[in-house]
């Protein structure tokens, strides 16, 4: 008798545990009530469509490494970046003389961070900015503030990190003199009377020539020493120094030149991106992905088809000249319709970038139909602060991406 209870108990428990469903916000699918029907497979045979974008508005204030230089390459065109800056003296209520005196040294120094590209002589223009910029405010890279008078032109040839200097035109010096005291009572007097500077590229490097400069987020300073002619030296402090407050005072102007690109023809047509596609950090392109036979294979009436693993694999050129991004992401718009990414690091012995994408929202937006949706996007992990470029294999290339899906059948 017990061992007919026993027998009772387990074959409803038995019957309760095939008729329980899991939890479809959770996997997206409904497991099969047999499971001997249960199948684990892969495929990798999904078409994938490529093409680029303009990218035509990005965030380049309050960024921790400012960009300065310009590049000319054949993949991309010419794109350059300009700095505005506001700055703030090193002391307060500082006193000037109106005669007598001499300007012994001005110049300008920049802390380097990283060079990408060519270390090639490029020439710079810096100007006197006529009001400073708001730190208050969201600067992006086609913003621009009015500039007065110029104080410089220098010529940079820099191949490594490090601190440089350079000399401006010590006769524009006295811009930053004041016979009024106000001006240095506080910052924002400073800033209200020497608005800051603007630096920009004045020339247009060779083809597959050019350096951008990345910077440390106050990496740029002015410094000014005078003396006086009738000895009286100890009535002021004639060594000034003058630094970004914050990354908040400081932000990029980008430019870019594709009309003579191999990225053009991509770039402005959608259909002629799948041999090549590109991005580039510096706000000009990403990529666009698109996987148009992933839906139909899972809507077929053959079985139901769960995801596990959804992996997909980017082949990119090799470029001496202008180095690999060692890291892209791979953004898409999720379930709950927020812009969401993954990041791949570059594999370099084979030159490609894998990434991996939550089953969840792949198997939510397939079963609600939606999966175009998702707006899968190739980008720099860091666009307004960093200037990596990169030409990608097509989906019609001797190398194409690759999308492996791993899944269950039902």
């Amino acid at each position: 008798m017990k061992a007919f209870k026993l027998l009772i108990i387990g074959l409803c428990s038995l019957i309760a545990l095939f008729s329980c469903k899991k939890d479809e916000a959770n996997i997206g699918a409904t497991i099969s009530e047999n499971p001997n029907d249960i199948s684990a497979e892969v495929v990798d045979s999904f078409h994938v469509k490529t093409y680029s974008t303009i990218e035509d508005s990005v965030v380049t204030s309050g960024r921790t490494s400012p960009m300065l230089g310009c590049i000319n390459s054949s993949e991309l065109g010419f794109a350059k970046s300009s700095l505005f800056l506001s700055l703030i003296p090193d002391s307060l209520n500082r006193l000037f003389p109106s005669s007598d005196f001499k300007i012994d040294s001005f110049y300008i120094q920049f802390h380097v961070k990283d060079v990408y590209g060519k270390n090639t002589d490029q020439e710079f223009e810096i100007f006197k900015l006529k009001e400073p910029i708001d730190k208050d405010s969201t600067y992006y890279n086609f913003d621009s503030i009015p500039v007065g008078e110029k104080l410089g032109s220098i010529t940079v040839n820099i191949a490594d990190s490090g601190v440089y200097e350079y000399n401006l035109d010590s006769a524009t010096a006295h811009h930053l003199f004041s016979n009024t005291n106000s001006n240095y009572e506080s910052n924002d007097e400073f800033k209200a009377f020497f608005g800051g500077v603007y630096i920009k590229p004045s020339g247009t490097p060779l083809m597959n020539e050019g350096a951008i400069y990345q910077l440390h987020k106050t990496g740029i300073s002015l410094h000014l020493s005078f003396s006086t002619t009738n000895g009286m030296n100890n009535e002021y402090d004639t060594a000034l120094i003058y630094t970004v407050e914050d990354e908040q005072n400081v932000f990029a102007k980008f430019t870019h030149d594709f009309s003579s690109s191999e990225a053009h023809a991509v770039l402005v047509d959608s259909t002629a991106g799948q041999e090549v596609f590109y991005a580039q950090g510096l706000s000009g392109a990403y990529g666009k992905v698109e996987f148009p036979t992933l839906q139909k294979w899972f809507d077929n009436d053959s079985g139901n088809y769960l995801i596990t693993n959804f992996d997909f694999t980017l082949y990119v050129v090799d470029n001496s000249t202008f180095p690999l991004p060692q890291q892209l992401s791979f953004t898409y718009t999720s379930s709950l319709g927020l812009r969401t990414y993954t990041t791949a690091t570059l594999n370099a012995e084979e030159n490609s970038y894998q990434f991996e994408i939550s089953n969840a929202e792949i198997n939510t937006a397939l079963e609600n139909i939606n999966l175009d949706e998702m707006e899968f996007e190739v980008a720099h992990p860091y666009p307004g602060s960093n200037p990596e470029q990169i030409e990608i294999f097509g989906g019609e290339s001797e190398h194409p991406p690759t999308l492996k899906i791993s899944y269950t059948s039902y």
